[in-house]
């Protein structure tokens, strides 16, 4: 009879709840911390683009837009030398009327190691999957 007892106890329930939904609960976890990585970066070099197609808009030239791309990026770009896809107009406003708008297209191929691994989204149990976001800035002339 006490043996009988002490086999319908629920001690161990807690436990064994536990374990089962742990699993889970990393997945999710560890999913919302990579895909917020991924998407910090993403709009950290958005930022740095922008600030470049800013100095391509003023009249800068192509080192100036570096330093611009440079300085936006909050240190992403570090000891980097990025290359820009595309800057529409190329030749920045000079040739452009007011309003037109200067668009600056990053490279992603071109980004650091460390960098590129921010977009590279790695969840516990599930399969790597790797963003291929577009890095856009643009700026109106004025």
């Amino acid at each position: 009879m006490r043996m009988r007892r002490k086999l319908r106890g629920e001690e161990g329930a807690a436990a064994v709840e536990f374990a089962l939904i742990v699993g889970l609960l990393f997945v999710i976890l560890f999913g919302i911390m990579e895909f917020g990585l991924a998407f910090f970066e993403t709009q950290n070099l958005r930022s740095a683009t922008r600030e470049g197609a800013r100095a391509a808009a003023i009249g800068g030239d192509d080192n100036e837009i570096f330093i611009a791309l440079q300085d936006g990026a909050s240190g992403s770009l570090e000891g980097a030398s990025p290359s820009v896809d595309d800057l529409t107009p190329t030749d920045g406003c000079t040739t452009a009327t007011k309003g037109d708008e200067v668009e600056l297209v990053l490279d992603i191929d071109s980004l650091p190691s460390n960098v590129k691994a921010a977009f590279e989204v790695n969840i516990p149990f599930l399969p790597e999957i790797v963003l291929t976001p577009e890095i856009r800035g643009s700026f109106r002339c004025e």
